[in-house]
């Protein structure tokens, strides 16, 4: 049924009034946006990502036009003008950002929903809040003018996010509709999402107790430890013969990457030399441990021999880890069990891992 002229024209004011206040939320959207990626980092929370978006002008007339909907003051009435969601990666630290919205913002709980799904919902678990500013942040210079707004957070983990992406992709948004034939395997599906939530969580866990329980066993002087991905960034991390291995590379002009940097590629290096301990027969730490420390009276003058070699001179520096200066050692130490194609298959370019074979190749050490 066609609008009545007076309701259309009520709708034109209220839109023609969001438009001259927009500006007002899009700052409060990415000021909102930056308080909050500040409090978790300051807390010490990781996240997947922060998304965040201010209504459009033509979103706004389309919900407020909605047939199903009436508003009489839709400025007060929508939540959802300034949006924000925080995807997590752990079902517990979406747990602990819930609390510290409602520490750090005047949370509305009668629009907040903190729930697990019920018969007229679709899904699983998941939380939104709808927030103001609080009391002693709102007074602040920075926020003036935007003390009386409100914003919606909602909280997922990346999994939470994934359903919500999938299951709005097949257009079901409650239990009945959702065809009955394929109710069954979609409430199975949704089981299986939360339970691996779950399980993140304790496999998260017991990786922490198993760093712990490997740096227990390296500060005892224990090397018999078999090398994988935890217990070799651990020995790398604690183990003298790697600082003195790094402070030489230093003084032949390496430079070394900010261990504070959140890149991965510390980490994929970490993979890296697994694997190539796998290629050179290596197995436990005491026999990682043993190449290196035999290396130290030649590995100055083998690392000059890389830099130089790579065009480092001419000024270009060459940024490296721990892990990586390990690498060439290994690579040099065990010539005869490696070929370049191994390096190939770790990911190198294959114009470096022809150039740093070919030094370890023709490398001599002195006592040699």
């Amino acid at each position: 049924m066609p609008m009545e002229k007076k309701n259309r024209n009520t709708v034109n004011e209220w839109c023609t009034h969001y438009e001259r206040v927009r500006p007002d939320y899009l700052r409060f959207t990415t000021k909102i946006e930056s308080l909050l990626s500040d409090i978790l980092q300051a807390r010490d929370i990781g996240y997947h990502l922060i998304e965040a978006r201010t209504k459009d002008a033509a979103s706004f007339r389309e919900k407020i036009v909605r047939s199903s909907k009436s508003y009489t003051n839709p400025m007060e009435e929508l939540t959802d003008l300034t949006g924000l969601r925080i995807i997590t990666y752990y079902q517990d630290d979406a747990a602990l950002i819930g609390e510290l919205i409602k520490s750090e913002f005047d949370v509305d709980s009668t629009n907040s929903v903190e729930y697990s799904p019920i018969d007229s919902e679709f899904g699983y678990r998941s939380a939104h809040y709808v927030v103001r500013l609080s009391d002693s942040r709102g007074p602040l210079v920075e926020w003036a003018g935007l003390a009386g707004l409100r914003a919606e957070i909602q909280v997922r983990t990346v999994l939470q996010h994934a359903w919500a992406a999938i299951s709005h992709k097949l257009q079901y948004k409650r239990e009945h509709d959702v065809p009955t034939p394929l109710r069954r395997k979609l409430f199975r599906l949704s089981a299986l999402f939360e339970l691996a939530d779950d399980e993140f969580v304790s496999l998260r866990d017991a990786s922490g107790l198993l760093s712990r329980q490997i740096d227990s066993q390296l500060a005892e002087g224990n090397r018999n430890i078999r090398i994988d991905h935890v217990s070799l960034h651990q020995f790398i991390e604690q183990s003298l013969v790697v600082s003195e291995l790094c402070v030489l590379a230093a003084e032949v002009g390496f430079s070394f990457d900010d261990p504070n940097d959140p890149d991965d590629s510390d980490r994929d290096t970490i993979s890296d030399l697994v694997l190539l301990a796998g290629y050179a027969r290596l197995n436990t730490l005491s026999q990682f441990e043993n190449v290196l420390e035999g290396a130290s009276s030649w590995a100055k003058a083998y690392f000059t021999e890389q830099y130089a070699r790579n065009g480092s001179s001419d000024g270009d520096e060459w940024y490296v880890s721990p892990a990586f200066m390990c690498e060439l050692v290994l690579i040099r130490s065990h010539i005869s069990h490696l070929r370049p194609g191994y390096l190939l298959q770790l990911g190198w370019d294959r114009s470096i891992a022809s150039r740093v074979f070919k030094v370890a190749q023709d490398f001599r050490p002195l006592e040699a």
